[in-house]
């Protein structure tokens, strides 16, 4: 029993840190995540951060709304230039910074309303925008089809 818990505990260590470093890879999401995340959305957009604020609290909830820019559309009716507000929720206590920089965000679209596809939004990088681009691109070739 003592052997099957130790054992356990040991596998657990050697696999957290794996899942830690994934989250800071460059290659990750794999592109079949991004994917699934891009066919449940509205729009996917890699957006500028202008200014975000707390508009709730809930028990140890925050929701955040956020005033955006798109850089890049892959996704929606929104296009480069356009300035949209989606709203945020998160853990509270998150720093002010995580709501400010450049962003690809997956949003839900509900009346008119932005909110955010929980436990999707990443810092944009090369790897990301180009897989996104290719989502795009055949995406929209099913669609002509």
């Amino acid at each position: 029993m003592v052997g099957n818990v130790l054992l356990k505990a040991c596998i657990v260590l050697l696999v957290l840190p794996v899942c830690v470093f994934a989250q800071d890879d460059d290659k990750w999401p794999p592109l079949s995540y991004l994917r699934a995340d891009y066919r449940s959305v509205a729009i996917v957009a890699h957006s500028r951060i202008d200014d975000a604020e707390i508009t709730n609290r809930v028990g140890g909830y925050e929701d955040w709304k956020i005033n955006a820019v798109v850089l890049e559309s892959f996704k929606g009716k929104l296009k480069k230039g356009d300035a949209f507000t989606y709203f945020h929720g998160a853990e509270a206590g998150i720093k002010r910074e995580y709501s400010s920089g450049e962003k690809i965000v997956f949003l839900l679209a509900d009346r008119g309303h932005y909110a955010v596809l929980e436990n999707s939004t990443l810092p944009p990088n090369a790897d990301r925008i180009n897989k996104l681009r290719r989502i795009k691109k055949s995406s929209s070739r099913k669609r002509r089809a």
